[in-house]
């Protein structure tokens, strides 16, 4: 029998007042999509894909509403014909008492947070659908937030304990600049303002901080390692190779090369390497400032990867992770910044040191992994590379009008620069 045939024909059933569960089987399984009133408020969806669904239709504050009460099916995981009118005659006694069901539902699904982990996990969820970087919240979050105050009851929180989550950043980062604290502070501020979105809390004990309780004003980092710094700073890391590997070695040598910023080279795959044209293909999908550059690879460069290739043996990733992760295959954001943060005797992350200030006592100065992009931009313009050809180099675009190149701008000019690069590394290298 044609399907819509026997549809027709289960549904003379129904209104004849024949409804059982197997006249609902019947609809199921035979899969044309509809939608039957089964009894009075009560209704049976069946989708596009053949799956059933109880429906309960009810009318609140004049406005007509529809609930979906489950799937059908056997127990426990199914909803049978007869637990399908107790669930209706239980949000029909809701509506008769003057509450929506709905409403009732989701404010029953938001039980579920307790705790602030419980509202930061959903928080850094919303934060992935919205953030081209969504690992900086989470790491914040899970480093800073979470020690001190994960585990607290949301409505205990108060501005006491905001205060303890502050200084508990400050003295982790004793020494270093504000921006982690200041990053917290702004990251405590939105999760309990998710808080509040979702009407799980009704005040934010985040609010009334202000940057001078956090890290305060911040000032522009302008630490560039010169070249002589440089001969030193790759002498220590050589000689300390066991707490410097070998792959984080050739990674601080590439990010000064080619000034690339550390997210876009720790994610690089072998497919956007073309070894034949020596080209970096790099895509405005993973590039900070949304522009498709593709950049030259000096011989040099090409002679390290050709290395990292044997090292990272199948994986797709040039620097393929060290541990097994569920969230990516390639390295973490923080694993140069805590091999360099080592060799300057700093803490990293709970572990202390494993070599001490072996690079103060050398002589240089405290620097971290972003400031060698600074490097790169200092070191070309006293090579004479034009400023328009060592901004593009290092992947500055201007904004508006005067910023829009095309991937190719200065390509030519970007090979001489990253050649003479090339050249003074690969001396200190």
């Amino acid at each position: 029998m044609d399907p819509k045939d026997k549809h027709n024909q289960l549904l003379a059933q129904i209104k004849s007042g024949k409804t059982s569960d197997a006249i609902i089987k019947a609809l199921v399984k035979n899969g044309v999509q509809s939608f039957t009133s089964i009894e009075r408020g009560l209704y049976l969806r069946i989708s596009i894909e053949g799956s059933g669904f109880f429906v309960f239709q009810y009318q609140i504050n004049g406005k007509k509403k529809r609930m979906t009460l489950g799937k059908y099916g056997r127990r426990p995981d199914g909803m049978p014909l007869t637990d399908a009118r107790t669930a209706m005659a239980e949000a029909r006694a809701i509506v008769n008492g003057g509450k929506d069901p709905l409403q009732q539902r989701k404010r029953a699904q938001l039980s579920d947070f307790k705790t602030v982990d419980d509202l930061a996990q959903d928080w850094l969820k919303e934060m992935a659908k919205h953030l081209k970087y969504p690992s900086i919240p989470n790491r914040i979050y899970t480093q800073e937030i979470k020690p001190k105050i994960g585990n607290l009851p949301i409505d205990d929180v108060t501005g006491l304990d905001i205060r303890a989550v502050l200084a508990f950043v400050k003295r982790r980062k004793k020494g270093d600049r504000p921006t982690i604290a200041n990053d917290t502070l702004i990251y405590l501020k939105q999760l309990f303002d998710h808080g509040i979105t979702l009407g799980i809390n009704n005040n934010n004990p985040a609010a009334a901080f202000k940057t001078k309780h956090a890290g305060g004003v911040e000032k522009s980092r302008d630490r560039a390692p010169n070249v002589d710094e440089w001969r030193i700073i790759f002498q220590v890391m050589r000689e300390h190779q066991v707490h410097f590997s070998r792959e984080n070695y050739l990674a601080v040598a590439m990010l000064l090369v080619l000034g690339v910023r550390k997210g876009e080279l720790i994610s690089l795959r072998w497919d956007e390497i073309d070894f034949d044209k020596k080209i970096w293909y790099l895509g405005k999908e993973k590039a900070k400032n949304d522009y498709d550059l593709d950049i030259p690879l000096p011989p040099l460069v090409i002679e390290w990867l050709e290395e990292l290739k044997m090292r990272a043996y199948a994986s797709k990733y040039v620097f393929p992770s060290r541990r097994a992760s569920k969230r990516r295959g390639y390295i973490s954001d923080d694993t140069l910044n805590h091999a360099l943060t080592n060799l300057f005797g700093k803490k990293t992350g709970k572990s202390a040191s494993s070599t001490g200030n072996v690079l103060g006592k050398a002589g240089v100065e405290y620097f971290v992994v972003h400031d060698i992009r600074r490097s790169t931009r200092t070191i070309m313009s006293q090579n004479k590379v034009r400023p328009e050809v060592a901004e593009k180099a290092i992947g500055h675009v201007k904004k508006g009008v005067e910023g829009i190149y095309n991937r190719d701008a200065f390509f030519e000019e970007r090979v001489e620069a990253h050649r003479i690069m090339a050249e003074l590394v690969g001396a200190i290298v």
